[in-house]
């Protein structure tokens, strides 16, 4: 989207399109917010610090924090372009979220780095090209012996690189085959990414860097599988590497495997730990600057934007969510600002969603954690950290705190137990 694109909205059809939750920003948005601290600062000195072997980083935060833009600004960052040469995908353009191991993840690799590399006008040595259509052309071979699929090295290289990931993001016998026929030889793809590191390394007289994002999409069980059973295999790669995980594998026993060089982006703090009441002002500012940087201040009265930043979480997807939904519902009643009560039906439609997707036993946890705000058994709250419905908050410790459209449900459920008959 051209940055012309990217308007303060002076009417709320426009802010509507503004607060769009799904919107990934790109690099040097107008619209984008800097975090307090500026939480990538640490990544950016991780990777521009001498490794003996290059480091493999695992950034990590909620849904909706941020991490896709921030990842955005790291590949645009002058000193890591000064260092490295970059290749930046989403594994979602590339695989299936929903059926993804770590073959799959290191085919994409191999793809991304060949791809993107000729993309930008250059080229790789063409002995190393003859040795990877050699490898196409057996791994060709098997395929056509099962009769379960078929690729093509007439085509060259490139060809059959996006032919199998095309067939890896939608064809699922294609994909078991695939896997199939690499998994057994898995150290023959790893040697071919790092003959194509070696040859841009060589090329460029940089270190390569892969920033790979939307790798927390998938669930917690394909997470352990692909970060924590085969932790040895995503690592070989010979080159520096960011991998996006789920934030609920910080909270399962397998996190000790990537716990040395892991990475959270922190939601933005509210109100202080176990005083819900209370308002963090630096918190507030930074969400405020994220509404007023979409819309003009008169399009929202006072008392609403704050309960839409109250009800946010610190969540910037979450406040996108809560202002289109408000923006929408002014739209319908025919007013050109936003009031509080748009923004409560923001908020019970947000409380709806997650009624809708609770478990009985969620309910406990998330009274506990209301209580306590911490975090007691990690094997109750992966699940709860993934759907939003809790919220993690770094400050001198960790703490935790329900989603804030949950706060009256579960005061009302606790109500309705004070007044049964007591046995």
């Amino acid at each position: 989207m051209p940055e012309e694109d990217f308007i303060v909205a002076e009417d709320l059809d426009l802010a509507w399109s503004n607060f769009d939750p799904f919107f990934t920003l790109p690099a040097n948005c107008p619209f984008h917010v800097e975090r307090e601290g500026k939480p990538l600062n640490k990544l950016i000195r991780a990777l521009l610090r001498q490794h003996r072997q290059p480091p493999k980083y695992f950034f990590s935060g909620h849904r909706g924090c941020g991490k896709s833009t921030e990842l955005n600004w790291l590949a645009v960052d002058e000193e890591i372009n000064k260092k490295f040469f970059i290749v930046k995908y989403s594994v979602k353009d590339v695989c299936d979220v929903n059926n993804l191991n770590y073959v799959d993840v290191l085919f994409s690799i191999g793809a991304q780095l060949y791809i993107q590399y000729i993309k930008a006008g250059k080229e790789l040595e063409p002995e190393l090209i003859k040795e990877l259509e050699d490898w196409g052309s057996s791994i060709e071979q098997e395929m056509e012996k099962t009769k379960s699929a078929s690729v093509s090295m007439k085509a060259g290289i490139d060809a059959f690189f996006l032919s199998l990931l095309a067939r890896i993001k939608s064809e699922h016998t294609t994909r078991e085959t695939i896997r199939k026929q690499i998994e057994p030889k898995l150290s023959e793809l790893i040697d071919k990414i790092n003959m194509i590191i070696a040859d841009i390394e060589g090329k460029e007289k940089k270190n390569v860097l892969v920033i790979i994002d939307d790798l927390d999409k998938p669930s917690l069980e394909q997470a352990k599988a692909i970060f924590y059973n085969n932790h040895t295999a995503i690592t070989q790669p010979a080159c520096h590497i960011v991998y996006t995980v789920p934030i609920s594998i910080f909270f399962a026993p397998e996190f000790t495997a990537i716990r040395e060089s892991r990475f959270f982006l922190p939601n933005i703090k509210l109100h202080a730990k176990k005083d819900r009441d209370s308002i963090y002002e630096p918190g507030y500012k930074q969400m405020q600057t994220f509404v007023f940087k979409r819309m003009k201040e008169g399009l929202i009265e006072l008392d609403a934007l704050n309960l839409a930043i109250k009800m946010s979480g610190g969540v910037f997807r979450e406040g996108a969510r809560i202002m289109q939904i408000a923006a929408d519902r002014a739209i319908e009643e025919e007013r050109t600002r936003i009031i509080k009560e748009d923004v409560e039906r923001a908020e019970r439609e947000i409380r709806s969603d997650f009624k809708r997707i609770l478990k009985s036993e969620d309910y406990d946890t998330l009274k506990e954690i209301r209580k306590a705000n911490d975090i007691r058994g990690i094997e109750k709250i992966g699940a709860l950290l993934h759907n939003l419905s809790v919220l993690e908050y770094e400050n001198d410790e960790n703490w935790c705190d329900i989603h804030p459209t949950l706060e009256e449900l579960l005061k009302n459920l606790s109500l309705k137990k004070e007044a049964l008959p007591k046995k």
